[in-house]
């Protein structure tokens, strides 16, 4: 009977190939997908050293071109998110900036707030106001109107990293070998804690089915349903992989892992069961 009831749970949950490998980056920290599904946004932290060493590259989901140095030079850029007219970018752990979504062109940038340290990743609720981690306090902000808020500074965000917001709730993830995942009300700001001590968490998007895609700095793949819990999609087997901030199309039928120490990408195609 054992042996049947996980014969079934295995069936229920989706599965991971990898179908390319890209050499053509510069220690790639984060991936961001747009939510009309067209544009795949790469941030490279470019080579060592200080300075405007950085960029963002584009990729159309539709031709397949890539635009290597599509946006400006950057600083250290770390996570992104955007709308329909701005991609959102961290720039050396300290501040936001705004760019251009059709030039790449810089517009405008938020320095942190005073007592802030990793300002890491970044989301956006329906109302335009966007959320922010910070890795190095463990707390959860908001900018809205050019203002910042800390909405959250608890335990259960200690080395918090990747943020999301998916159907209704903001989603976040923490490092540090933390392993938490959090759910927040963006409107009364309760959380729930969904997991914990799953490895050293990253990144978090939606499989756009109610569940989620997470990253392991350590070098795995996951996925996360309230019904089934944690699948290991790919554990990158026999490599000693780095897996920061990915990025995912909005049915999660596909997910962009970048590899900071390796200055690679990945992109995997999940297939999930027939319901």
């Amino acid at each position: 009977m054992l042996t049947l009831l996980i014969s079934i749970l295995a069936i229920q949950t989706p599965t991971a190939e990898e179908i390319w490998r890209s050499g053509n980056t510069e220690r790639p920290e984060a991936v961001h997908v747009s939510a009309d599904g067209q544009w795949v946004y790469y941030g490279h932290q470019g080579p060592e050293g200080e300075g405007l060493n950085g960029y963002v590259s584009r990729q159309s989901l539709a031709s397949g071109n890539w635009d290597q140095r599509w946006s400006v030079p950057l600083a250290s850029p770390l996570g992104m998110i955007s709308d329909d007219r701005i991609l959102y970018v961290v720039e050396e752990a300290e501040r936001v900036t705004a760019l251009d979504r059709q030039s790449g062109e810089r517009l405008q940038s938020w320095s942190a707030p005073e007592g802030s340290r990793v300002i890491n990743d970044l989301a956006l609720d329906p109302t335009g106001r966007l959320w922010a981690t910070d890795t190095g306090v463990g707390r959860i902000l908001t900018l809205e109107n050019g203002q910042w808020t800390v909405v959250l500074e608890d335990a259960v965000v200690s080395n918090a990293n990747g943020i999301e917001y998916v159907d209704g709730a903001i989603y976040v993830v923490c490092s540090g070998g933390v392993g938490n995942l959090v759910r927040i009300d963006p409107d009364s700001l309760e959380f729930e804690l969904l997991l914990s001590g799953e490895g050293s968490l990253d990144g978090v998007v939606t499989d756009g089915r109610g569940g989620l895609l997470l990253s392991d700095l350590r070098g795995r793949l996951l996925h996360w349903s309230e019904a089934h819990g944690i699948t290991v999609l790919d554990a990158f087997e026999d490599e000693e992989i780095m897996l920061n901030s990915i990025g995912g199309t909005p049915d999660g039928r596909y997910v962009f892992s970048p590899h900071w120490r390796q200055s690679q990408i990945s992109a995997h195609r999940i297939d999930y069961p027939t319901p």
